[in-house]
C-alpha cells in the first residue's frame, strides 16, 4: 500500500510493515555494505545469505535480486509478518522466488542450510537480554556459517541512546517517530517503540514495541571471540563536513564521541 495522487496515506489506509520498511531499512546499501566486507576479507562475492529477525524478508528478497545466483535464507519467529512478505517481496521475484526460503522458528534453533553470511539487523538481536542468551545466540551463528563465513551485527549507542526522547523524521507522505520511553542504566533494559503520523492528523501509534537490552561493543566483542569466532571488527559511520552521518562505515579501534552513533560489528568464522 502506498501514497497516489487520490488517496494520500492515512492511519486508517496504511500497513505498517509498508511504512516501517520506508522509514527504517535500507536494504541497497547493506547489500553493498555485504558485498564489499565480504569480498575484502576472502576475495570472492557472497551468495547465500541468512536473515535472522528477518521480518517481511525485504532483505532477502532484494539481496535475491541483486545478482543471479544468490539465495537467502530468512528466519523469523512471526508468521504473519512472513506470510507479508511472500505477499509483497517474494510474489515479485518470479522464478527468482524459489531461491528465498522463509522458516518461522527460533534463530538459534536453525543451522542449516550454512550461509556465506549471515546478517541480524535494525537491532533485532537486542531481543536477547542476558550474556548467556547472547553467547548461545552467537555460538549458533557461527554453526550456521560455511568455513568462509561472516556475521553482520549492527548496533547504536552514545549518550542520546540512553535518554528517553521522542525523534521525529519526515518520511514521503508521513512522519516516522521514534520513542525512546524506557532506559534503566543498571540493567541496560530499554523500551522503545515506533509511531507513525500522518497529514491528515491521525496517529498509528506502537505501530513497533521492542523489549531490548542495549549492549555496548566491548562486551559484544568479548561474547564474539568467545563464540569462537576468529576476528571481529567495528566499521563506524563517518561523517560529512557538516558533522552529520555520511553513510560511509570504515573499520576503526577508535570512533569518536558522537553524542548518537551508528556502527556494525562483523565477525568471522
Amino acid at each position: 500500500m502506498g501514497k497516489t495522487k487520490t488517496q494520500p496515506l492515512t492511519a486508517a489506509t496504511s500497513d505498517k510493515h509498508w511504512l516501517y520498511e520506508r522509514s527504517v531499512q535500507n536494504p541497497e546499501a547493506e547489500i553493498d555494505f555485504i558485498d564489499h566486507v565480504f569480498a575484502s576479507e576472502y576475495d570472492r562475492k557472497p551468495e547465500l545469505l541468512r536473515e535472522d529477525f528477518c521480518g517481511t524478508a525485504f532483505l532477502s528478497c532484494e539481496w535475491v535480486a541483486h545478482r543471479a545466483g544468490n539465495s537467502a535464507l530468512g528466519v523469523d519467529l512471526d508468521g504473519p509478518t512472513l506470510d507479508y512478505g511472500r505477499e509483497h517481496h517474494l510474489s515479485k521475484l518470479g522464478d527468482r522466488a524459489e531461491r528465498v526460503t522463509l522458516v518461522q522458528d527460533d534463530v538459534r534453533a536453525v543451522q542449516s542450510p550454512k550461509a556465506d553470511v549471515l546478517a541480524a539487523t535494525n537491532f533485532s538481536w537486542w531481543g536477547f537480554h542476558t550474556r548467556t542468551a547472547l553467547l548461545e545466540y552467537m555460538v549458533n551463528c557461527r554453526a550456521s556459517l560455511r568455513d568462509e563465513g561472516m556475521l553482520m551485527l549492527d548496533i547504536y549507542g552514545g549518550p542520546e541512546a540512553q535518554v528517553p526522547q521522542f525523534e521525529e523524521r519526515e518520511c514521503e507522505g508521513f512522519t516516522y517517530v521514534w520513542d525512546q520511553d524506557v532506559f534503566n542504566p543498571i540493567t541496560h533494559e530499554y523500551q522503545c517503540k515506533i509511531h507513525f503520523h500522518f497529514p491528515d492528523g491521525s496517529e498509528m501509534n506502537n505501530a513497533f514495541e521492542y523489549d531490548w537490552r542495549l549492549w555496548m561493543i566491548p562486551e559484544v566483542r568479548d561474547l564474539l571471540l568467545e563464540a569462537g569466532f576468529h576476528k571481529v571488527d567495528v566499521y563506524w559511520e563517518g561523517a560529512d563536513e557538516d558533522g552529520e552521518p555520511d553513510g560511509e562505515f570504515v573499520v576503526s579501534e577508535e570512533g569518536d564521541t558522537s553524542p548518537a552513533w551508528v556502527a556494525y560489528i562483523v565477525a568471522f568464522r
